[in-house]
């Protein structure tokens, strides 16, 4: 975490609203329990994990994030400037205190009810203007107290909702607090060639990592530094025979952030080096 800056108002003894920047790269592990959030990212480009998919995001998106495990990666920015969030988290009790009997009538949604996780939320003008507006708050933060708050968490639900054309929103918002169960091989699977740890992996599944580990020998027969190096050296090995994709492309796209280990460990499966082998399989 580099220079980590990060303000945030509280409403019933809870962060409810912040707003964070810091340096990239950067990664973030977020349980999420019996809690939701909406992201606006200000400046940035992250990369975020759940336990079944991943989605990019980038200046200027939004997100909400319903109950469940995340891991957020933050990329290095191209002009070298701070990466910068807006954030609102939501409790049940904290949404309660604000809509109290409307909540019924405002989170109710016709359409089924989604499982999704993560749902993006298109722009326009007038959530833009709202989020702006936020920045002149956190410089002036003495002008703000619990009925400001409300107002604002308030203010951003009905923006959401009525600029919901497709219902997804509202669907999500129906079942925020609601959690989703994974399969295990559905997680390890998913994310086999992703640049995430045998500890992020864990993290998905709700394990501790040595409760993991012999659930993972158990139903693959090898530990997970095994299966998964194995799994990720075969798809470099078709890469490297079927594309002409660059050497340090092959090694990101099956899970390797570091083109040099992905050399060494390549050879030493393969008696080659990538370039060797990829000129051997030309002839």
């Amino acid at each position: 975490m580099q220079d980590f800056k990060r303000q945030h108002f509280e409403l019933l003894g809870k962060e409810v609203l912040g707003r964070a920047s810091f340096i990239p790269p950067f990664k973030a592990n977020a349980p999420l329990e019996n809690e939701a959030r909406f992201v606006c990212i200000v400046n940035g480009k992250s990369k975020l994990y759940i336990p079944n998919n991943q989605y990019n995001f980038e200046s200027s998106d939004c997100f909400i994030m319903k109950c469940d495990n995340f891991v957020n990666h933050w990329f290095e920015n191209e002009d070298g400037s701070r990466s910068e969030a807006i954030i609102f988290q939501l409790y049940p009790e904290v949404i309660k205190a604000i809509f109290g009997e409307e909540m019924k009538s405002i989170f109710s949604s016709k359409k089924k009810m989604t499982t999704n996780s993560v749902e993006r939320v298109s722009s326009n003008l007038i959530l833009n203007n709202f989020l702006t507006s936020l920045h002149a708050y956190f410089d002036h933060p003495e002008q703000i107290n619990d009925d400001f708050i409300k107002l604002k968490i308030r203010e951003l639900i009905i923006i959401l909702i009525n600029s919901d054309k497709s219902g997804d929103i509202k669907s999500m918002l129906n079942g925020l607090f609601d959690t989703n169960a994974y399969d295990f091989q559905e997680i390890i699977h998913t994310h086999l060639y992703d640049d995430l740890s045998v500890e992020d992996l864990a993290f998905f599944a709700g394990l501790s990592l040595s409760t993991f580990k012999r659930k993972f020998k158990t139903v693959f027969g090898t530990s997970p530094n095994q299966y998964i190096k194995a799994k990720r050296l075969t798809r470099a090995q078709h890469l490297l025979q079927t594309t002409e994709e660059r050497i340090s492309d092959i090694a990101y796209d099956c899970g390797f952030n570091d083109t040099g280990y992905f050399s060494k460990l390549f050879k030493t499966e393969f008696n080659q080096s990538p370039s060797e082998y990829r000129k051997l399989s030309i002839l």
